[in-house]
């Protein structure tokens, strides 16, 4: 008994050093602007017309309340071609749970929304981003512009 006593002393420390890092803030963790890019296929009703390779960069500017704008993009896609930056402000809104997964929803009224799985660095500096649309391979990151 001891010596499980004893085992289970030593092992704590390496135990609580392997816990995840917390989003405590969950929403406000992602605040400012971020730049982000985003590679795949597209092949979801999100996408209209375009299927196949994809490539997107841009800027996300999240408030820290689960809102965000994306107001500069860029998309580039192999068909059909298009090299497009919209005019237009895309709103979305995301949640960040306190393990810091959460989900992300880019609102292309009329057109179907864009659902994305997400991972956040505690420190809210990284994103990781997947796509849940049926049809789309899509892998997204996005970084944290300095204040």
């Amino acid at each position: 008994m001891k010596s499980l006593f004893l085992l289970t002393l030593a092992l704590a420390p390496a135990a609580l050093l392997a816990q995840p890092q917390r989003c405590v803030l969950q929403n406000g963790v992602l605040n400012g602007a971020y730049v982000f890019t985003l590679t795949g296929t597209a092949g979801s009703p999100v996408w209209g017309t375009i299927t196949g390779p994809v490539a997107t960069m841009g800027i996300y500017v999240f408030d820290g309340a689960g809102n965000l704008q994306g107001p500069i993009a860029t998309i580039a896609t192999a068909n059909p071609p298009v090299n497009v930056t919209p005019p237009n402000v895309v709103p979305g809104t995301y949640t960040v749970n306190r393990d810091c997964t959460g989900n992300l929803t880019l609102n292309f009224s009329p057109a179907p929304n864009a659902h994305y799985n997400l991972v956040v660095s505690p420190d809210g500096r990284q994103i990781t981003m997947i796509s849940t649309d049926k049809g789309d391979v899509l892998l997204s990151t996005a970084t944290r512009l300095d204040h």
